[in-house]
């Protein structure tokens, strides 16, 4: 028993060991461990003897079009740590000019500079690259394994964020107006149109009904409609035609708070919803203890604060405050218990339940 207790320790200490010797800023973090996580390849920056840098040109290049497809990331190093000496190495550089490159997880460079690039020309240097943006290897993917759920929300994240960087820079350039901003037809088309499309058939394809929130899948959050779905006439389209779809579901499952957020994010998108609409006909479970389910709560929250209307949300409101004055109430019995216990008066409920300084008050 104890040679296993000290072999599991050892284990735990050797996995310890590894994550806090890869901390960015660590001289022992080589350049083949900084880029080995980075498939799609990354763009690596060092300043010149003076710490002159072009980083933030090479930031600036990579977030406009059409190299913001790419996805890439950019980090500078420090020509005086090993990643940074090691670069320098590789590329056979003097530090009389700031350089930057665009290093595979092979640890190769390929392709590389004295002068930031171009949007333009950082994307033909990564086309004639062997590397392959995150976005186009999951296309691949999936072209072979067409069913495969969690790859198909992986593609609509990483669409999603794409389009909602590209819907930011479009928004900025548009006249500042009253309300409600909307992208023109020619951007919405440009920006979202593969995303609305993969999207669509994702949730007609019902792999999202029973994901679990807290898990490491992608699918929970690919089910949710952007945030930005507003800003875009063809989103707010598409979630007015598959809100029908989410409610039937909801109608299944009521007590789904995932399915709740979903719906949610349709009806943020600008979808003609209502909360008490989607439960009426629907009987509550003999043992349920509240109808409707405390997972609706947000969705009555919201059509209250819309229409100003709150008679159909404060039961709701009002049995969530029950149930949390009854919890508060039994923290606080247990608390005077555990005072009288060691011959004290005084109830600090913060302290026994490691909330703070929090009384019964």
């Amino acid at each position: 028993m104890r040679v296993k207790t000290l072999l599991l320790l050892s284990c735990l200490a050797s996995s310890l060991s590894a994550q806090v010797y890869l901390t960015a800023g660590d001289d022992r973090l080589s350049l083949a461990q900084l880029v080995s996580l980075h498939a799609e390849g990354q763009l690596l920056t060092v300043p010149d003897a003076q710490g002159h840098s072009i980083d933030s040109a090479v930031q600036a290049a990579l977030n406009q079009d059409p190299a913001l497809s790419l996805q890439l990331t950019t980090q500078e190093l420090d020509p005086r740590l090993r990643s940074g000496r090691e670069l320098m190495a590789l590329g056979s550089w003097t530090q009389d000019r700031p350089h930057w490159a665009l290093v595979g997880a092979d640890a190769k460079i390929y392709a590389e500079g004295t002068e930031a690039p171009t949007s333009t020309s950082l994307m033909a240097a990564y086309g004639h690259s062997p590397l392959h943006s995150p976005a186009d290897t999951l296309r691949e993917f999936l072209r072979l394994n067409p069913d495969q759920g969690e790859a198909q929300a992986q593609l609509i994240l990483e669409l999603r964020n794409l389009a909602e960087r590209r819907t930011e820079r479009a928004l900025s350039l548009l006249p500042k107006t009253e309300g409600l901003t909307l992208l023109r037809d020619e951007d919405d088309d440009r920006i979202w149109a593969e995303y609305a499309d993969q999207f669509e058939r994702f949730i007609n394809a019902n792999l999202w009904r029973d994901a679990a929130m807290g898990t490491s899948s992608p699918i929970p959050f690919a089910a949710q409609l952007s945030t930005m779905g507003e800003h875009s006439p063809r989103l707010r389209d598409l979630a007015e035609r598959l809100l029908p779809t989410v409610e039937a579901s909801l109608r299944d499952k009521p007590s789904d708070s995932h399915r709740w957020d979903v719906w949610l994010s349709f009806r943020q998108a600008g979808a003609k919803g209502h909360a008490a609409s989607v439960l009426a006909g629907v009987d509550p479970l003999p043992d349920a203890r509240r109808w409707p389910p405390a997972a609706a709560v947000d969705a009555f929250v919201e059509d209250a604060r819309q229409s100003g209307d709150w008679h159909e949300a404060e039961p709701i409101l009002q049995a969530s405050f029950d149930e949390n004055e009854a919890l508060l109430k039994k923290l606080e019995t247990a608390a005077q218990s555990d005072a009288a216990q060691h011959g004290s008066t005084r109830v600090e409920m913060g302290s026994s339940f490691g909330f703070g300084q929090w009384n019964g008050e």
